[in-house]
């Protein structure tokens, strides 16, 4: 569910698997990241940091990164990305990257990221605000008419039809 960015149904699923088995490091971790993707970091932290506890991974460092992020702790977040590993990294250092307005370089990470994750629907969208950001209106149209089509019922959808209605 966390993968196919039902993050709402994910959060319910694992909140079961956490209380069931307070020790498994995975499921505390991606409970925490399933509250981060839905904007809530401050919920988000205790499950973040019993994964750390519980398995001191690059795994577990790219969540905390990706929590840092969120909460706007962007050199925290760079500390940790920099020690951390995992399949989400180039998304991660993406969204660092545009916290920081290197719109170029979060581009260049987004896409790598999207390269082995086509259906990532919130990497489509961040690269999107890049190229946005970067004045290439037609990788953004691709971007964004891509996230619609994965996530139409996003939070976000409503204000990239606007975007994409206007034409920039």
């Amino acid at each position: 569910l966390y993968r196919q960015g039902k993050y709402a149904d994910a959060q319910s699923e694992l909140a079961k698997a956490v209380e069931a088995n307070p020790a498994d490091a995975r499921a505390q971790r991606y409970l925490g990241l399933a509250l981060v993707e839905q904007h809530k970091p401050s919920d988000a932290e205790a499950y973040l940091n019993k994964a750390n506890e519980l398995d001191p991974s690059g795994d577990t460092k790219l969540a905390l990164a990706r929590l840092y992020i969120e909460e706007k702790n962007l050199d925290k977040a760079e500390s940790l990305l920099n020690g951390a590993d995992g399949a989400d990294k180039d998304y991660v250092r993406g969204l660092l990257q545009l916290q920081r307005q290197q719109n170029k370089e979060a581009a260049a990470s987004l896409e790598s990221y999207l390269q082995q994750n086509p259906d990532q629907a919130y990497a489509h969208y961040y690269a999107g605000l890049a190229y946005n950001a970067l004045k290439r209106p037609d990788k953004m149209l691709t971007h964004f008419e891509l996230f619609l089509k994965l996530k139409p019922d996003a939070p976000e959808a409503r204000k990239v039809r606007a975007v994409l209605s206007t034409g920039h």
